[in-house]
């Protein structure tokens, strides 16, 4: 299982609007094979920051994930990619 932590820092004023782009952005990941669960949560203590966590089965699925993202993103003048802070493989189970 591959973990993805990202966390997004937005200018004040901007919540809104980068709430609806998470927010679109786990949806379209669920529907991504390989991808176990992703969701978006706003910090309890400070209204501009966010996170986004995701889980793949695979390292493959979490690549194929990435390459769809990457893809998309050549046709659109803004796409909100949150940078991955970690990335960790094994069995947390």
């Amino acid at each position: 299982m591959i973990v993805s932590l990202s966390v997004v820092t937005v200018r004040k004023g901007h919540e809104a609007q980068v709430v609806k782009i998470l927010n679109d952005f786990v949806q379209k990941e669920k529907k991504v094979k390989g991808c176990i669960k992703v969701y978006m949560r706003k910090a309890i203590d400070n209204a501009d920051t966010f996170m986004v966590y995701a889980e793949y089965d695979t390292r493959a699925s979490f690549e194929a994930a990435n390459k769809l993202t990457d893809d998309k993103a050549k046709d659109k003048k803004f796409v909100l990619k949150p940078h991955v802070l970690k990335a960790f493989y094994g069995n947390f189970d």
